[in-house]
């Protein structure tokens, strides 16, 4: 009589022979794009009132669980303040995001407004950005929200983080493995019954 516990042992070699097979897990490279954006609230040219946000490039290994990373800076400049701007401009800064060369926009929407001595940036929280990288699985950049920015002159400045975190995708190998031994499992204990 075939006992359970000696056909389990070749059924975990298998599954562990499998996962090698899929192969080593490389490293995630994450380029993010610039944006930047001058004169937001005057009624006419100016250098001032710019945000402007620099892109990174970074490598991490494939994360198993969420990750915070910094994905570049930003800068917020004020010059003279406007003490009777009436503008609440609205706009969305889409910024590039290529992670092993798949490229999604991230959309960073913000608007700006002015109490005379202090102008104010107000940013929304971005959706995540998604990369679907098949049997390897679903990466998902979260970007913090910058929050509202503050300034009446000078340059307020700082990281943009955000989390990444990866869903994996079990192997269409797994499956027929993970398959195979419920099968097994179920004639022993059919056989058994007998």
């Amino acid at each position: 009589m075939v006992s359970i516990r000696s056909f389990m042992r070749p059924a975990a070699a298998a599954l562990v022979s499998a996962a090698a097979a899929a192969g080593p897990v490389h490293a995630i490279t994450i380029q993010t794009g610039s944006y930047s954006n001058s004169g937001i609230g005057a009624e006419f040219a100016t250098p001032y009132d710019s945000f402007v946000v620099t892109g990174d490039t970074i490598t991490i290994a494939p994360p198993s669980a969420p990750v915070v990373v910094t994905l570049g800076t930003f800068a917020f400049e004020v010059g003279w303040n406007c003490n009777s701007c009436s503008l609440t401009p609205s706009f969305d800064a889409m910024i590039d995001l290529t992670v092993d060369g798949i490229t999604n926009q991230l959309e960073l929407p913000y608007s700006w407004y002015s109490s005379g001595p202090s102008d104010f940036l107000t940013f929304a929280t971005p959706a995540p950005v998604m990369f679907d990288f098949g049997s390897q699985g679903i990466e998902t950049i979260s970007v913090d929200s910058l929050g509202t920015l503050t300034n009446s002159g000078g340059t307020v400045q700082g990281n943009v983080y955000a989390t990444v975190s990866m869903t994996p995708v079990p192997e269409p190998a797994n499956y027929a493995l993970m398959l195979a031994g419920i099968g097994a499992i179920g004639f022993i204990a059919r056989r058994r019954q007998r």
